[in-house]
């Protein structure tokens, strides 16, 4: 008997149409954004006047209630799944771009002495790693591995790759001390920020 195996064939979306998708979605989640500031600013005077006690909600609290009161009420029509399925982005995009502006004040205040004291910190911090990796023995831990990876396959050239490995000193000072052993170490390494392989 055989098995039937279907497959869907994909459309592919042009790009110009795929950011018209996202742009309502965009909008109802600015829309919110806006009516949770609106909220914040009007329900504290509100309370405010009427000498209530009322705690100060953040605009992003209420935006949240109001995401939930719409999507477990009357749900997001399809028109607006799009978008809203960005909020990931635009809620990192905006953590980030409030802690540089609090970052960039605080460079100005300290100025331009103090940003080489930190330069100079942080390659202090990276030679200390670097140097408590040597001692604790991870370059020695994954020599061995290594070899006795060699030894299982009675292979001479081998791959290796090292995940987050950042400058890639342990793989280098590793593949370094396998040549002399006779093995070749091919090393991949995958880091997630681009600026650590040089």
């Amino acid at each position: 008997m055989a098995d039937v195996l279907t497959v869907r064939q994909v459309q592919q979306v042009r790009p110009a149409l795929r950011f018209l998708r996202v742009i309502p979605g965009v909008l109802l989640l600015a829309g919110v954004g806006y009516a949770g500031k609106l909220l914040e600013q009007n329900v504290g005077a509100f309370a405010k006047a009427h000498h209530w006690t009322f705690p100060n909600i953040e605009y992003v609290l209420w935006a949240i209630v109001l995401g939930l009161l719409i999507s477990n009420t009357v749900g997001v029509p399809e028109i607006f799944r799009t978008g809203v399925a960005t909020y990931e982005f635009w809620l990192k995009a905006g953590i980030v771009l409030l802690g540089s502006r609090f970052l960039l004040g605080d460079i100005l205040k300290l100025g331009g002495v103090s940003l080489v004291l930190v330069a100079i910190e942080i390659a202090g911090s990276l030679a200390d790693l670097r140097r408590i990796n040597r001692w604790f023995g991870s370059i020695r831990a994954i020599t061995q591995l290594i070899q006795r990876v060699a030894a299982l396959t009675g292979r001479t050239e081998l791959s290796f790759l090292d995940v987050a490995g950042a400058s890639g000193d342990i793989a280098a000072a590793a593949s370094k001390a396998l040549q002399q052993q006779g093995i070749s170490l091919s090393v991949t390494i995958l880091d997630r920020n681009p600026s650590h392989l040089n």
